[in-house]
């Protein structure tokens, strides 16, 4: 008697009226379809486009403010090197970016040392992390195999580098220029095809630009630092953990809030 109530307990109570089931299963969210409205599909195509002329429009106002910050840090950290305007790609494009004549130096034995013993304890100290920290656990080993990969190179063919402070800092900056030029249409197939308000994904595209235009130079300004103070021997490191990686982190970090955001 005991089995049958408990079997009974879990059918579904009896439908409110006939043909009818208030228990019904619903659609999973992986087969739902987006809808696009014309007005949505508007936004997708022209809002990037407009933040592209804009972005194209202050171009020069943007190398302005790029070249007078590496100037001013240049002068600051007693770095010796000039700071110049170089247009970057064909004469058509007319896109001056900031250049940084800067001093480049292979590692002393001193250099080469400290960093290789640093580099062993971060790679033994990286086994004792808690588990809930099991990505920093990994991030420590790749910058660590990184890093022995560049202490490796020195050691054995330190003249073969083919990289220079100058020439990594004008890559870096043609980059981010491209980088900007791209977010507002990653934003227009991650973010704009939601229902958010145009001036919630303006925003988010808008903020995204920003940060990207105001973290560049900071970054880049304390990587020619430590490169010119340090040699290239972390140019490896810095470039690929600590370069263009990070500012894409941090913009995917951008895009996770704006989802939190409401949509009306």
């Amino acid at each position: 008697m005991q089995n049958k109530i408990q079997h009974n307990a879990d059918k579904p109570t009896a439908p409110d009226a006939p043909g009818t089931n208030r228990y019904r299963i619903s659609t999973h969210r992986s087969m739902h379809r987006l809808a696009l409205p014309r007005s949505r599909l508007a936004v997708i195509l022209f809002l990037p486009l407009a933040f592209n002329t804009a972005t194209w429009w202050a171009r020069d106002a943007i190398s302005a403010g790029w070249k007078a910050f590496f100037e001013f840090w240049i002068t600051e950290l007693d770095i010796a090197g000039t700071v110049t305007l170089k247009t970057f790609g064909p004469g058509w494009l007319d896109l001056a970016l900031p250049y940084l004549d800067l001093p480049s130096s292979s590692p002393d034995a001193l250099t080469w040392w400290v960093t290789l013993i640093m580099t062993i304890i971060a790679l033994l100290l990286s086994s004792f992390t808690p588990d809930n920290l099991l990505p920093l656990r990994y991030l420590v080993r790749v910058a660590a195999f990184i890093q022995i990969t560049s202490l490796l190179f020195f050691a054995i063919v330190p003249a073969a580098f083919p990289y220079t402070v100058s020439g990594y800092t004008e890559d870096s900056l043609a980059a981010g220029a491209g980088f900007i030029l791209i977010i507002p249409w990653v934003h227009a197939l991650v973010y704009y095809i939601f229902d958010f308000p145009l001036l919630k994904k303006a925003g988010l595209t808008l903020l995204t630009i920003a940060f990207i235009t105001i973290a560049l130079p900071f970054q880049l300004m304390a990587h020619a630092y430590l490169l010119v103070k340090f040699s290239l021997l972390f140019l490896p490191l810095l470039y690929l953990i600590f370069g263009i990686m990070l500012l894409t982190l941090a913009c995917i970090a951008l895009y996770g809030w704006a989802m939190s955001w409401k949509h009306d």
